[in-house]
Formats: C-alpha cells, structure tokens, sequence
C-alpha cells in the first residue's frame, strides 16, 4: 500500500541555502502528533507550576515578615531590660540613705551623664552651624594644644587620621548621640574606649584641611545634626568678640 507523500521545504533566514524533508502521510501525522503533545504538555506544565510559584513568593514574603516581626520582638526585649535596669536604679535611689553605687555602667548611660551638657573646649566659634552648607557643626578657635574633652559618657566608635578631618574622634552616647571632634593635634583615646562625662580625649590642632588651630565639632541625634550651640549656647562668636574689644577701647 502506497501513501501520498510530502515534501516540505526549509529556507534558512541568514543564507539562500534551501533544503527540503520529504514525509510520507503515516510519518507526518506521528511527528505533528508528537509536536502537538510536546506543546500542550509544555503548556499544561507552565499553568500548573503557576500556584507553585506563587506559593513561593507568598511564603517568601511570610518569612521575610516573621525576620521583621523578630527583629522588632528583640528589640522590645532590649527596651524591657532597660526598663527594668531603670526601675531598680530608681528604687534604689527611693531606699537609700544617699548614697548610690553607680559602677553598673548600663545604668549610668542610661540615667546621669550621656546627655551633652560639658562644654568641649574653650575658645570662640568661628564658623556657624549650617547643614544648607554642609556644615554640621561648630568651628571652635584657640591656641593649639588646648585640650579638649568628652560632652558626656560613651564609646569610642572611631579615632583615627583621615586627609581632610586630620585626627578625629567620634563618641556614641548610646542614647541616639553621637559627637564628633576633628582637626586634633593628638588622640588620647582609642576606638571602643569607654569614656566617662569631662575627660580629656585631645588637644586641639590645626591637622588635616584647616587654616588655624580650631575644633571641628558636631552632635547628631538620631542620624540627624543638631546645632551645638543648642546644648552650649555659652560659646562667644568672633563678631562678638570683636565688638567686645571695640568697646573696651
């Protein structure tokens, strides 16, 4: 028994080259057969893998919700310790005779000295506070070597040299302050120091970018600069000064 016969031609894109299969009827249907089944199996396994794969992503996004929901839990917990170091330190303050033991420095941190209040240096500021300029602090003005000290208790998070601050220090109050000292002639501290309120951690210098002896001072809350003259509005501005000397004369 004899079957008709096809013949089909396959013309490349790139080239002339032509070439052609010649199939028989039998042959042709199995291999469309096979083709057809190939694509509807294809086809069947993308649709059914559809709830699979959202699946994963739903999932994914629960765990990645359960990661946040932990890291807020561990930090609830971190709050709670706090809270309950204060409410010791406050009965024991309530039951003394006046005389408090406040060697556990968690509680000092948290309760008397990690709030700005000692005044860094001595001298006249010479250039404001003006973040529009980037300038996040204070320029503070005296002789070299005039010493310079922590504004209230931390740690040291970095004490180094860098080309354009020359010797700088930065303190983490561990309340959401930091301070920042920079232009030093020497460091006296080192990084995860644990520094106490008031003392000398530099001298003053003229290292790194800087024109003249001076004090290049920031405090930033919460990842955002405050003015310093907020806390030390004490500070004398070369203007001022030098209407001070005018009317002396």
């Amino acid at each position: 028994m004899k079957f008709k016969k096809y013949k089909i031609l396959f013309i490349s894109p790139f080239n002339d080259k032509t070439w052609q299969s010649e199939f028989n009827r039998p042959t042709l249907i199995v291999s469309l057969s096979l083709i057809a089944f190939s694509f509807i199996a294809s086809l069947s396994l993308i649709i059914l893998s559809i709830p699979i794969v959202k699946e994963y992503f739903r999932i994914t996004a629960i765990n990645k919700e359960i990661k946040q929901q932990e890291e807020i839990i561990d930090n609830i917990s971190d709050t709670l310790e706090e809270i309950g170091l204060m409410k010791s330190y406050i009965e024991n303050l309530i039951n003394s005779d006046g005389e408090n033991d406040l060697s556990d420095s968690k509680i000092r941190f948290m309760v008397t000295n990690n709030i700005p209040d000692f005044q860094p240096t001595d001298g006249i500021i010479s250039n404001d506070f003006n973040p529009t300029a980037l300038h996040f602090g204070i320029d503070i003005v005296s002789n070299e070597s005039t010493p310079i000290f922590a504004i209230a208790d931390g740690v040291v998070i970095y004490s180094d040299h860098s080309k354009e601050l020359g010797n700088g220090i930065v303190i983490d109050h561990r309340n959401g302050y930091y301070s920042h000292y920079y232009h030093n002639q020497e460091n006296f501290v080192n990084k995860n120091d644990q520094i106490d309120r008031g003392i000398l951690i530099a001298k003053m210098g003229n290292t790194g970018v800087s024109t003249g002896p001076h004090l290049h001072f920031e405090i930033w809350k919460d990842g955002a600069p405050i003015d310093p003259l907020t806390f030390f509005p004490n500070f004398s501005k070369k203007a001022d000064k030098f209407e001070e000397e005018s009317n002396e004369q």
